[in-house]
């Protein structure tokens, strides 16, 4: 259901230019990666331009229905001259940013942040219908035309995204996330692979670092993980992750038998996506990388805690391992200092969930 400030809808067969406004974080961009193709099949010869944040720029470089990426660089900036209160050279700044978003002559801009920094870059960027969530930010929301209300529980997390198009008449089919990768990014993961000894075998992707602590799993079991994978499934372990955590990466290798790989801190962003494509099974946190083999039917294991699995219920390739207590979903405010929802995650049931996956998606072992 939609709330709108006007009914018409745009001419399908009309070269409308629209915004899309996702800045970050990594999954949250693969996860609106399905909008942009729902809107190119409605809309043919619309030109898509897509706003984000330079930590998540080569996913939607990686997303074919998208025709243009600009660079949102402008957060850290912005956030030190409000701190230093020097409000002139903060409008300044905005103003000149915004100028180059009025030189795209967009004729919709699409908020699926729902925070006050996208609906004010909607809003600069003079799109005369700029279309938001109903439930944003209460400061986000004045920046906007239109507001569409959403299902409080959708069963897959691109629903959300994409009931936002309903305002375009487009209808909110489920679609897989797009994250189209070159083969180039492949080869190249495939020979890091290589240069660790790891050549055409079959492996698990542990993607062992998040964002936020409460989101991490008790770090010395993905050690004991690997060498159960190892004996149980025949499986090497690729360790992937951000850098901030390499050196504990290099030490849970240490710590393993089954001579797993860390890929963790060495490879790029969409090379290590390309390491999530080609296992044979994932196994991670509430993390965007854990999600990337979704676009590939990728068999994936999500080890949740603070957060809210029910999205991923009609996901077949995907099992979750989540224990609820009467605090969850916490999010980014956490009631306990051990994080006991993770905790309760032991390696014996993840092993056995990778059994059952494994055996379900009739994966080689």
């Amino acid at each position: 259901m939609s709330t709108t400030t006007r009914v018409d809808m745009p001419e399908r067969d009309r070269e409308l230019r629209i915004l899309i406004v996702r800045l970050s974080a990594i999954g949250d961009v693969f996860m609106t990666s399905p909008v942009a193709q729902a809107i190119k099949e409605a809309y043919p010869r619309a030109h898509l331009t897509w706003l984000v944040e330079p930590v998540s720029a080569s996913f939607v470089k990686a997303n074919p229905y998208v025709d243009e990426v600009l660079i949102f660089d402008r957060k850290g900036e912005w956030k030190r001259l409000l701190r230093e209160w020097r409000l002139p050279a903060l409008l300044r700044d905005i103003r000149d940013f915004g100028a180059g978003l009025r030189a795209h002559h967009f004729d919709i801009a699409l908020d699926f942040q729902g925070l006050f920094k996208s609906g004010l870059l909607a809003r600069i960027s003079a799109a005369p219908r700029r279309i938001g969530y109903a439930a944003s930010d209460e400061m986000s929301r004045i920046f906007y035309t239109e507001k569409v209300a959403v299902p409080r529980h959708p069963t897959h997390l691109s629903d959300y995204y994409l009931y936002l198009l309903t305002a375009l008449g487009i209808a909110p089919t489920p679609r897989r996330p797009i994250l189209t990768l070159s083969d180039a990014v492949h080869d190249a993961a495939r020979d890091f692979l290589a240069s660790r000894g790891l050549v055409a075998e079959p492996y698990a992707a542990c993607c062992v670092s998040s964002s936020r602590p409460q989101k991490d799993w008790v770090w010395s079991r993905w050690s004991e993980l690997a060498d159960l994978l190892w004996e149980r499934e025949g499986l090497r372990t690729v360790f992937v992750g951000g850098p901030e955590r390499r050196v504990d990466a290099l030490a849970l290798v240490e710590s393993c038998q089954a001579r797993p790989v860390s890929a963790v801190g060495y490879t790029s962003l969409v090379e290590s996506a390309a390491l999530v494509q080609d296992a044979a099974l994932v196994i991670g946190t509430d993390t965007g990388l854990t999600y990337t083999g979704l676009a590939t039917d990728t068999p994936t294991i999500a080890l949740y805690g603070s957060t809210d699995p029910n999205w991923l219920a009609e996901e077949p390739q995907t099992a979750v391992c989540f224990h609820p207590m009467p605090c969850n979903p916490c999010m980014r405010r956490p009631s306990c200092a051990h994080y006991d929802c993770m905790q309760a995650i032991d390696v014996q049931e993840v092993a056995d969930t990778a059994a059952r996956l494994l055996k379900h998606c009739r994966v080689p072992a």
